[in-house]
This record gives structure tokens, C-alpha cells and sequence, in this order.
């Protein structure tokens, strides 16, 4: 997958409408692990401009996966990914998809994107933000759609997308992407130990339900 800017929040600044109709303009801070919030924008594009500036059969006309650019291997979580659903616009803040996916895929893809593993994986390149380029490199399992654990993960992101506080299927959804990433117990237990923002609680729930997929 290939992942770039929509919008620049500069440059594009002088087609933004403060309230009122049009297309929300969303960034970064808008988004949280799965899901977007398109709702609190600020900003809009009229959809004549919005048309104009990404082209008649842009991005905005779909859902796309997307993550926030702006990182450090510091913080709570470092790779944030959420499902921007058709009808947003976003600034340079957000990389998106350019290719389209179906919607099962994206959905896989913001799971597996979410998880400890994979972003333990881009804490270790990470600087301040996290490049399209190093997006390029990161590993991600391949398995096939009609597996068990392909659809733990979709089942588990279309739960968290409107319910991102259930702790179990959050537990469920690490448990399970650790398990594809081919991760035993100590490894796990070792990622798991570098996240010391995440409450011990979630991390011991996310171990728990991993022990029992293993075992």
C-alpha cells in the first residue's frame, strides 16, 4: 500500500469555510486508534472547491484508511490509524490510502495497523513523525479472508470504531495480531512492556487473552 497528503493545511487554507456547509476538513488530532471524528471539525470545503482541488474522483468520494503523521516513540501509541469515512477531506497531517480497498481489507488493515506489535515495530525508526516512506517498510501478516483471525480482526475494528472503550474486544483484537505476527508469550510480554503509557490493566488484559489463544 502506498499511503500521501490530501489537503495542506497552508496552502489549501484560503478554500476553508469556518463553519457552515460543505465537506469537514479534518487532521491528526481528529482521529483516534479506529475511528475518525468528523463531527468536531472546524473547518469545511465547499464540495464544488473540494471537487476541484482533489479532482472529481478523489479520495473524498470513498472511506479510506488513514493514520496520523505526526508521532513520537515516546508517546502512549506511536502508529494511529483510523477508517476516514467518505465525505471528509484531510489535511497534511493525515496520510491516506490512495489505493482504494474494499472494505473488509481496510478494515484488517486498521487493526493490524493498531496493534502493539506494529507499532512497537515503527518505534523503532520513528522520529517525529511517521513517513509514507517508512509506512513503505513496515511488515504486515497476509492471511487469508477466510481464516479465523482475519475475521477477529474486521469483527473486532467495526466494534471499536463506535465502541473504542471495550476493553475485551480491544484485549482480543492484540491478542489476536500478535498471534499473526507470529509473536510466543515472552515476546509478546517483551512489546507489551514497552508500552508504559498504556494503563497496566489494558496490557494485561491484551496478555491474558493472548495466553488463551495460545494455549
Amino acid at each position: 500500500m502506498t499511503f500521501g497528503r490530501e489537503l495542506n493545511a497552508t496552502d489549501d487554507r484560503k478554500n476553508f469555510v469556518d463553519g457552515g456547509t460543505g465537506l469537514p476538513v479534518i487532521d491528526g488530532k481528529h482521529i483516534q486508534p479506529f475511528c475518525a471524528d468528523p463531527l468536531r471539525a472546524r473547518y469545511r470545503v465547499p464540495v464544488q472547491v473540494a471537487n476541484r482541488l482533489a479532482g472529481a474522483r478523489g479520495s473524498h468520494h470513498r472511506t479510506r484508511l488513514a493514520y496520523r503523521d505526526v508521532a513520537s516513540p515516546t508517546n502512549r501509541l506511536t502508529l494511529i490509524a483510523a477508517i476516514v469515512p467518505a465525505g471528509v477531506m484531510t489535511t497534511h497531517t493525515l496520510f491516506c490510502a490512495k489505493e482504494p480497498l474494499e472494505e473488509e481489507l481496510q478494515l484488517f488493515l486498521c487493526g493490524m495497523l493498531n496493534s502493539f506489535v506494529a507499532n512497537y515495530l515503527v518505534r523503532l525508526q520513528v522520529g517525529t513523525h511517521v513517513t509514507a516512506s517508512l509506512m513503505s517498510r513496515l511488515p504486515v501478516p497476509t492471511v487469508s479472508r477466510e481464516s479465523a483471525a482475519f475475521r477477529t480482526i474486521v469483527s473486532s475494528v467495526e466494534i471499536l470504531r463506535s465502541s473504542p472503550c471495550d476493553t475485551a474486544v480491544h484485549a482480543r483484537l492484540q491478542a489476536c495480531a500478535a498471534e499473526l505476527y507470529g509473536l510466543n508469550r515472552e515476546q509478546f510480554a517483551h512489546v507489551l512492556e514497552t508500552f508504559p503509557l498504556v494503563s497496566t490493566a489494558e496490557r494485561q488484559a491484551a496478555l491474558s487473552a493472548f495466553y488463551d489463544i495460545v494455549s
